[in-house]
């Protein structure tokens, strides 16, 4: 397929406005975690006791710290 948009330009900006939305899609899923969390937990920090604010501080910690592990076991395998 190295003859994308050689005869037709329109493949090519069909091309790349294919690649914004997926683009667009993998930056909302981030976006969309991120306020998620922020809405659940961190609007209710002050509510919270002080074995409460170490236990989601934890979590939050670990299922970072998870994440992180997967994404480099993912980008190491051939």
């Amino acid at each position: 397929m190295h003859t994308i948009g050689q005869q037709n330009p329109i493949e090519v900006i069909l091309a790349i406005g294919f690649v914004l939305v997926a683009f667009a899609a993998l930056i909302g899923t981030f976006v969309l975690a991120f306020a998620y969390v922020y809405s659940n937990v961190f609007e209710k920090w002050p509510e919270y006791s002080n074995l409460r604010k170490v236990q989601v501080a934890r979590n939050i910690s670990v299922t970072l710290l998870i994440i992180a592990i997967l994404i480099w076991l993912a980008s190491n395998r051939f």
